[in-house]
């Protein structure tokens, strides 16, 4: 089973040092994704469709709503990934000309190579969250100190293109959705009340938004999930009940198939940065 080494939250979004021996299913988020090896055996991660190699000399930068999956291979040999989730918000808040990270490709290029500085910083940063010994303050300045080089070499810093999603029909069902908050709409009904067949609604919510509708609301639940999971007074079952799962076994497999880790563990190793 995937372990946690260490989950860290903060105002950048959160970083994971994860021990991975499980796959992952397709699925997408809102942040901007990099994901870096830090031991064990080479693995791919499916972007868009592609295999992109994660070695030690690679890193795999992944855009905001861009679809991808793990397929681990080795058999029993595992490998640990850094796992960076950068909340677009506060990446445009550096700086201005970061504004484009939170839709579009802001990374033009999914499979880039590390140079030496990207290499010690991630060999830093894996360290200390291994070890758990360095002040927030420290950590929190290596995290962004490595989002803020990766942008800055491979992001795409011109002016931000306005992207409209011109189909009204599908910006409707995305209010819906969205106003189903974490527990999802039942498509069908979605599809009907934006006035489509179900057969057609696919594939204009994927035109349109490049993701089929049940891996959106899956980013959704997922989401609501960690927020739900870092309040400690609730219950793992209520958290599942408040999600619609029709039992924890089931809120603990989706968990698990979209983050490689169970809740409990998510709970157990998460912290918080001030």
């Amino acid at each position: 089973m995937t372990q946690a080494l260490g989950i860290l939250r903060g105002a950048f979004g959160r970083v994971a040092l994860l021990d991975m021996d499980t796959s992952l299913v397709d699925h997408a988020h809102h942040h901007c994704h990099v994901i870096l090896k830090a031991s064990g055996p080479d693995q791919d991660f499916i972007v868009a469709g592609r295999a992109l190699p994660v070695r030690d000399d690679t890193a795999i930068l992944i855009n905001s709503w861009e679809p991808h999956r793990y397929l681990h291979r080795g058999g029993l040999q595992r490998t640990a990934f850094l796992a960076l989730y950068i909340e677009p918000a506060w990446l445009a808040g550096i700086d201005r000309a970061f504004r484009p990270c939170g839709g579009g490709r802001f990374f033009e290029v999914s499979c880039v190579p590390l140079d030496r500085t990207l290499w010690r910083a991630r060999e830093d940063l894996v360290r200390r969250i291994g070890c758990h010994d360095t002040d927030a303050v420290t950590l929190e300045n290596r995290i962004r100190a490595l989002i803020i080089a990766l942008a800055h070499r491979y992001g795409d810093r011109q002016p931000p293109r306005v992207a409209l999603l011109t189909d009204h029909r599908i910006r409707r069902a995305l209010q819906l959705m969205g106003e189903s908050g974490a527990v999802p709409r039942d498509l069908d009904t979605v599809a009907r009340s934006a006035g489509l067949s179900r057969p057609h609604f696919n594939t204009l919510f994927r035109r349109c938004t490049g993701l089929s509708p049940a891996v959106y609301a899956n980013a959704v639940r997922v989401e609501a999930a960690v927020a739900a999971i870092l309040d400690p007074a609730t219950t793992l079952a209520v958290v599942s009940d408040d999600l619609g799962f029709s039992a924890p076994a089931n809120f603990t497999r989706f968990f698990q198939q979209h983050t490689g880790i169970i809740p409990s563990q998510f709970r157990r190793v998460v912290a918080e940065l001030p």
